[in-house]
């Protein structure tokens, strides 16, 4: 039986997906997407706790029960400073995974939809302690994301809140979370990337251009990149059993 518990690892909601096994598991943090929450990604989490993860789902800074700021507008302009408070609570609860004795022989693996991608894709510059990561619709050039989320809001005739330099200078600042820019960061960890090819949110060609500069730099790099024709950005069930799947084969 698979359960569901809630916790509050320090000040980040989160739930808890596992069998009723309560031995020692390899564990998988699961970040959700812009404007969602954990409970979206149970589907998710049920078939990797079928594999045999504990799967913890966080809620992110102005989501789910953490969600105070109504101003839309502003969320997004939050967009970095959420990646970047999902990267250093990842550590938090790492060490909250420790202290409790939940991790079988440190396997710990990340992965994440959207921004969630993007959240795992950034943590993967910082902590090498994540043996293994899928980024589902995200991208791992933090740099490029950034120019083109500004274009998208700057096109509607919105008007940022920050001066020419202010976006330069944050753009700049990205650089530390970029994988796209340290792919000797990955020092080896196998890596599952998934895209949707008509995926108007997150381009596309950010995931085939990443995994394209990884092969020529490293031909032998043990990623696997799934696409699919005809998929917006939304995950489909196909590459939610596929990413469970494959974290499976990471722990035999």
């Amino acid at each position: 039986m698979i359960t569901i518990t809630h916790e509050k690892i320090e000040q980040i909601p989160s739930l808890l997906v596992s069998n009723e096994d309560q031995q020692q598991k390899p564990v998988v943090v699961y970040f959700h997407g812009f404007t969602s929450s954990k409970e979206q990604n149970l589907s998710q989490a049920y078939y990797l706790a079928e594999k045999g993860f504990l799967v913890i789902l966080p809620d992110s800074f102005h989501h789910g029960e953490r969600a105070t700021e109504t101003d839309l507008m502003k969320i997004q302009q939050d967009f970095w400073k959420i990646v970047s408070a999902n990267v250093s609570e990842l550590h938090t609860i790492y060490a909250w995974v420790e202290q409790k004795g939940l991790m079988k022989d440190n396997q710990f693996g990340l992965a994440g939809t959207s921004m969630g991608g993007i959240s795992t894709a950034a943590a993967l510059t910082q902590y090498n302690w994540i043996q293994y990561a899928g980024i589902m619709m995200g991208s791992a050039k933090a740099q490029e994301m950034a120019n083109y989320l500004i274009e998208g809001i700057t096109s509607q005739g919105v008007e940022l809140p920050f001066t020419k330099k202010e976006i330069e200078e944050q753009i700049s600042s990205l650089r530390e979370i970029d994988l796209s820019q340290q792919l000797d960061r990955l020092n080896g960890r196998p890596l599952f990337v998934w895209h949707g090819e008509d995926d108007q949110v997150v381009p596309f060609s950010h995931s085939t251009s990443f995994v394209d500069q990884l092969l020529e730099q490293q031909p032998e790099y043990p990623v696997q990149y799934v696409t699919e024709k005809g998929r917006d950005h939304k995950v489909s069930r196909e590459a939610m059993i596929q990413l469970s799947n494959w974290f499976a084969e990471q722990v035999k």
